[in-house]
Formats: structure tokens, C-alpha cells, sequence
């Protein structure tokens, strides 16, 4: 098999179906999905959809049962689908072709799917930044999807997800792939439904915990250069893009156009590699 895909997994039995079958449809691989806790019927419907199902008896964290299909795959290339996620035809193919022989992160673009409804929007939109400005993008927010592949030994060298993160693991997680010189290549064409709604990604305050936490772990352990640890340091001291997104929102709601220009201009001077929020 050339991938394993592992499918981290917590009382899904509703969505799991569809994200197993979409998986298995790839061709050539293996999908491992990690049932960390479930209460319902999340593991029988895997098994029923062709997954390996491994179990955690009680609920450890995405980080964790992230890890643990890692421990689990048998492929050398590892490639996430979150359990309310579809993948489309040819998903693997395209980020295999992205990654051709070279040990690098390939990160796939998908569609938008609100709640089950498909908007059309794609996630990734706008520039990518090329290897040059990874270390600096990668700072400013998360340019790497979960819908991702990469060599299985990444882990060997960097260390797995932090189970203590219960937010923006993920981001952490590449981040430290950056610094230890892996890069990031897009694969632009979405081939993958990415699902939003209530769950850890919509859980406002705890992501901003978390977002601070990931910096300040960066400003601990990573070999910044000066010019990133400042940034770094500016991140931490001030309010962040997220914040200053919202004040912003929530004054052009209310018709204060000043405050509201003001506070989109300082989340852009924050984060200059997005496109989506310099645009605001």
C-alpha cells in the first residue's frame, strides 16, 4: 500500500460512514481509523465501511488518537481525513503527484462544507508562500490543512502531536516541521469536502488559549531567528489577528467605520501572508 490515512474518530458514528468509504475509495491504502472514546456506534460503522479500527477505551484527544494511527499505520506516507470530511476522487493521487520522490508536506485544498452543505469556496485561497517565507507564514497562522500527507519518519525526527493541546495541535505540529527545514507544497485543485461546525475548530475562546500557548512554545524551543522572535513576542504582548477580526466585524456591524478600518488594518499588519484578511 502507499498511504495510510488515518481517521481520528469520537462519537461520529453519523459521518464516519461517508469519510471511511470516501477513504478506501482512494485505492491503495490503508485507513486506520482511531476510536478515541466513542459512546455510539462510531467503530462498527468504520469496520463496516472497510477501516482498521483501533480503540481508545476512553477519550484521549485528537493529538493522541492522531498519534496513535500514526503508531499503527504501516504505510511509509501518513494522510489525515477527519471523520466529517469526504474525500473526492483522485485526493491521494494529486498530493502523491505534488510530492513526486522529494520528502516534503503536501497540503490539499478542499471545499468548504457548512454543516453538510457544500459552498463552493475553496479553504486555501490566495497566495501560498513559497519555501522562502514558510518559517515567517507559519508564524503568522496555519497555512497547512489536517488534509495533508507526509513521510511517516517526520514524526522520528520532530516528535508526534502534543497530547496536551486540545486546540490548534495541528498548527503546532507543522510549525515544528518548518523549523526543522521540511517544506510545504500545495495542492491547489480541492478534491476533498472540509466540513465547519460546531466542534473544536468553532470553539472560539479555547483556540485563542490554545494559539497563545503554540507561540509561546515557539518562542521556548524553536531556533528563531531576531526578526521572529520579535514577531513572536509582538504576538504575544498584543491582541491577536483573531480578536482584532472580530472587534472589526463587530464594528462595521454596528456602523463604526473608523474602528472598524482600524482594527482590520492591525490584524493585516499582523498577518501580511493572508490574503483574506489583508483584503478585509
Amino acid at each position: 500500500m502507499r498511504v495510510s490515512i488515518v481517521v481520528p474518530a469520537k462519537d461520529a458514528a453519523t459521518t464516519i460512514g461517508e469519510a471511511v468509504a470516501s477513504a478506501v475509495a482512494q485505492g491503495d491504502v490503508e485507513v486506520v481509523v482511531v476510536d478515541d472514546g466513542s459512546t455510539d456506534d462510531t467503530a462498527a460503522v468504520a469496520e463496516a465501511n472497510g477501516a482498521r479500527v483501533v480503540r481508545h477505551p476512553t477519550n484521549l484527544g485528537v493529538a493522541a488518537a492522531r498519534n496513535r494511527g500514526i503508531a499503527e499505520a504501516r504505510a511509509g506516507l501518513i494522510a489525515f481525513c477527519d471523520a466529517d470530511d469526504v474525500l473526492l476522487g483522485g485526493h491521494v493521487d494529486a498530493m502523491l503527484a505534488v510530492r513526486g520522490d522529494d520528502h516534503v508536506i503536501v497540503t490539499a485544498n478542499a471545499l468548504w462544507s457548512f454543516d453538510g452543505v457544500v459552498t463552493g469556496k475553496t479553504r486555501h485561497r490566495g497566495r501560498f508562500p513559497e519555501p522562502s517565507q514558510q518559517r515567517r507564514a507559519i508564524l503568522e497562522a496555519n497555512f497547512v490543512s489536517t488534509m495533508s500527507l507526509f513521510d511517516r519518519d517526520l514524526v522520528d525526527r520532530i516528535g508526534g502531536f502534543a497530547d496536551d493541546l486540545t486546540h490548534a495541535e495541528d498548527w503546532h505540529f507543522w510549525m515544528r516541521a518548518v523549523f526543522a527545514g521540511v517544506v510545504v507544497r500545495h495542492q491547489p485543485t480541492p478534491l476533498a469536502h472540509y466540513r465547519w461546525g460546531p466542534g473544536l475548530s468553532a470553539d472560539t475562546e479555547r483556540m485563542d488559549a490554545a494559539v497563545v500557548e503554540v507561540l509561546r512554545r515557539a518562542e521556548a524551543t524553536l531556533p528563531l531567528t531576531d526578526d521572529e522572535r520579535a514577531y513572536v513576542r509582538r504576538r504575544l504582548e498584543g491582541p491577536s489577528p483573531q480578536s482584532l477580526l472580530r472587534t472589526a466585524d463587530a464594528a462595521v456591524a454596528a456602523g463604526r467605520w473608523s474602528e472598524a478600518a482600524d482594527a482590520y488594518k492591525r490584524a493585516a499588519e499582523l498577518v501580511p501572508s493572508d490574503d483574506a484578511v489583508v483584503t478585509k
